[in-house]
């Protein structure tokens, strides 16, 4: 087995140095270690509308990324551990979460943190999720990946994966939310991530671990992978199944009933009733628009009819529509 440190901590180029690595270098088991900056990062088959408080999300320009693999909706910051592990698969077995889950977790137990297994593929100490993991197969190998909880902002995690007020209707694959902890409220000694790292992959090793250096032309492959993919709002927005989204809202004393549907994360139908608004106008001008906030707020802001309109705050109009 070989250890691989991302020389980056920003989520697209990330995703596509384990894409990298699961597709080309199939020589040896692989085991990569990499923290990103503040992001949300989603399962394969999920809505991202559906997981994520879209108005936060902008407003604190988090990047959203959509991996390859299924499961649900995580928060990343520079707290929390992400780790890879690239192997061989037979094809003539099952593939079972405890053989990649155990090695951590056992690890973890061996500088003092009482984890154990929680359902199929969690982590947890006293109950309390540090862990979730997910994983994908391809021809003879398999990727298997997970978070690792240690000293993230969990606040920001709860705001940034709020649900939203209105009615979605998708058939998409839903986050299980579970109340969650850090692994360095848990530590006998105080350390750092860096520090927990190095403890994590010297316990992985045994001591012994054969470092593997990604060079120079493979780095410039990755960058057009995190380009040309995890960083498109195809990828990460318009690969959501379609949905249909209701809410009642009051805003300047009248009520507003907003219904869209959406398509590949672009509004195909809007249907808004209101007695003071200018429905028709909203409804021509939301249509055919991205499912995006600050787009939402900046097409408002297009509308001559709403200019007349004493006391109207844009955004407060626009949160009526998620």
């Amino acid at each position: 087995m070989k250890y691989i440190e991302s020389i980056s901590d920003d989520v697209y180029f990330n995703l596509a140095l384990e894409e990298y690595i699961f597709n080309n270098l199939k020589d040896d088991t692989y085991f990569m270690l990499w923290k990103n900056h503040n992001s949300i990062v989603l399962g394969k088959h999920q809505n991202v509308f559906e997981e994520i408080n879209i108005k936060a999300i902008e407003q604190n320009n988090i990047k959203v990324a959509r991996r390859n693999t299924g499961g649900g909706t995580v928060f990343h910051d520079r707290g929390n551990l992400n780790y890879s592990v690239i192997t061989d698969y037979d094809k003539n077995t099952f593939i079972d979460y405890d053989q990649f889950i155990i090695p951590v977790i056992n690890a973890l137990n061996s500088i003092g943190v009482k984890a154990e297994k929680r359902r199929t593929s969690d982590i947890a100490i006293d109950g309390k999720k540090i862990s979730g993991s997910a994983q994908t197969i391809k021809g003879n190998r398999a990727l298997h990946h997970g978070t690792l909880l240690f000293d993230a902002d969990l606040t920001m995690l709860h705001d940034l994966l709020k649900t939203t007020e209105g009615k979605i209707e998708s058939k998409s694959v839903k986050s299980v939310r579970s109340i969650v902890t850090n692994i360095k409220d848990h530590l006998r000694d105080e350390i750092n991530i860096d520090e927990f790292q190095r403890l994590l992959i010297n316990t992985m090793f045994s001591g012994n671990a054969g470092k593997y250096e990604i060079n120079e032309e493979q780095i410039e492959t990755i960058q057009e992978l995190a380009e040309n993919k995890y960083s498109k709002w195809e990828w990460n927005f318009g690969a959501s199944p379609d949905f249909s989204y209701e809410k009642e809202s009051e805003i300047l004393g009248d009520k507003i009933n907003v219904k869209l549907y959406v398509k590949k994360g672009v509004i195909t139908n809007c249907y808004v009733q209101g007695n003071n608004i200018p429905c028709n106008d909203l409804q021509e001008h939301i249509t055919d628009s991205r499912y995006s906030y600050m787009n939402i707020v900046n097409k408002l802001k297009e509308i001559s009819s709403l200019k007349n309109m004493k006391n109207l705050n844009y955004e407060e109009l626009a949160d009526c529509f998620f």
